[in-house]
């Protein structure tokens, strides 16, 4: 995973398999990233994502609660056709926003 903060949002960039072992991996950086810069948007980039599991929509979750607490927003950026589906069909873009941009690093 990479990051960046750029003015008040700041960003993650996840790439392969987002499952319980990439969740382990990823999970106290990004809650100490977001504690840390206190941003007012967290935008999700998985453009290089090839699968997504249940461990995954749970960390997203979970990042909406912790955020929500703050005032802040997350949205999520670049999902492939199967991941938006599958994001879609959990019922997160009933809270959660997505697009198709952002900034690369």
């Amino acid at each position: 995973m990479r990051h960046q903060m750029i003015n008040d949002t700041l960003y993650f960039y996840f790439h392969g398999d987002f499952d319980n072992l990439a969740v382990q991996n990823v999970k106290q950086l990004c809650i100490d990233l977001i504690h840390k810069h206190k941003p007012a948007v967290v935008k999700m980039d998985f453009e290089d994502v090839s699968f997504i599991d249940s461990t995954g929509i749970g960390f997203v979750l979970a990042r909406y609660k912790q955020l929500n607490k703050m005032g802040a927003r997350l949205v999520l950026c670049n999902l492939s056709r199967a991941n938006q589906t599958l994001f879609h069909m959990s019922g997160v873009f009933q809270i959660l926003s997505h697009e198709r941009n952002g900034v690369k690093l």
